[in-house]
């Protein structure tokens, strides 16, 4: 009888887990969201605002003098926030100017996809003694509903009320603004933070949760972050390598596909790869499959070493998990259902 009751507490306490997770991160998580990344930042800045802080330190008769550390951690907070509004303001010209000559040759691009289809079209109606026209017919009449029905899918987004956007974008400001003052409040204060946890009768708890968030959190956001930007890199270094005038655009908009479990880098590079084949561009073909092979590689390099055994998780799993965040907290799932499900299984093993 004993396996049987253990085998009944573990899974009770799985359940009771796991749905404590989905109600944190339904209901309360959008109220301290702020606050959880303001304490990583103020973590994060401390450092580095002590090492200025004991730069910039005098000592006048025996007494040291210093700037606030909160006062320092902002600063440092601004400095790489303007850093970071100057690279996006760099790169997001580039985006745009990319853009803008994609859409002046889009008629061009579009006169050569319609001669290929009719050319393979051709050939394919031909083999099998079709009625000459038919499949091309077919093809563009079932790209045209995929077009429409994408069209009337987006089409309440970017018609909506113009109110709930200036509402999207007021919450926006009070989040970014809430969120620097967190910080600089965090770093001033972080002994009594300290001290108001290490009093409270949940202390055990706290350290316990926290070592699972850091393990967890910290292993799994910056590895995704880091693969994000690495297959960003390979992607647009490949491509301008390949002389492809929209390297920036394509590569920032496959990065963030790969981020995707159930789409990936393969969704774009294996038929841009097969119409090369088809041209008889096989070279290209080639290296566009080997650029794909670079962001698989890095992946799974970075998913094994970098986040490690203890918080990883396998491709089918990771499929699951995010299939079920998404059911439940629509595309923030992506991230959420991963983590839930780490934070859930480092909970049961502790």
């Amino acid at each position: 009888m004993g396996v049987p009751n253990k085998r009944l507490k573990k899974l009770l306490m799985t359940t009771g887990i796991a749905l404590g997770v989905t109600a944190v991160f339904k209901y309360l998580l959008p109220l301290v969201l702020p606050f959880f990344i303001a304490l990583g930042m103020a973590a994060a800045l401390r450092p580095w605002a002590l090492w200025l802080q004991e730069k910039l330190s005098i000592t006048v008769k025996g007494r040291c003098f210093c700037l606030p550390l909160g006062l320092l951690g902002g600063i440092l907070l601004l400095g790489g926030t303007l850093s970071l509004v100057l690279l996006g303001y760099i790169g997001g010209g580039k985006l745009l100017r990319e853009g803008k000559q994609l859409v002046k040759e889009l008629p061009g691009l579009a006169q050569e996809a319609e001669i290929l289809l009719t050319h393979w079209c051709g050939r394919l109606e031909a083999a099998f003694h079709l009625e000459g026209g038919h499949g091309a017919r077919f093809v563009r009449q079932l790209l045209k509903d995929v077009a429409s029905q994408a069209a009337s899918a987006m089409m309440p987004y970017v018609m909506g009320n113009s109110m709930v956007w200036v509402k999207a974008t007021l919450k926006v400001l009070v989040f970014l603004v809430v969120l620097f003052f967190g910080t600089v409040l965090a770093l001033q204060e972080e002994k009594e933070i300290r001290d108001y946890f290490r009093r409270s009768v949940f202390h055990q708890e706290y350290v316990q949760m926290g070592r699972i968030l850091k393990v967890v959190g910290a292993a799994y956001g910056k590895t995704q972050l880091l693969i994000l930007a690495g297959t960003i890199a390979i992607c647009m270094t490949g491509l301008f390598l390949l002389g492809n005038p929209y390297y920036g655009l394509l590569g920032v908009t496959i990065g963030l596909l790969d981020a995707l479990p159930f789409i990936g880098t393969g969704t774009v590079f294996f038929p841009w790869a097969f119409v090369c084949f088809l041209q008889g561009s096989a070279g290209k073909g080639f290296a566009l499959l080997l650029i794909y092979l670079l962001a698989y590689l890095l992946r799974q390099l970075m998913e094994s070493r970098v986040m490690g055994k203890k918080a990883g998780l396998s491709p089918f799993l990771t499929l699951a998990a995010v299939y079920v965040g998404i059911q439940l907290f629509g595309i923030l799932g992506v991230a959420l259902g991963p983590l839930g499900f780490l934070i859930v299984r480092e909970s049961v093993e502790v």
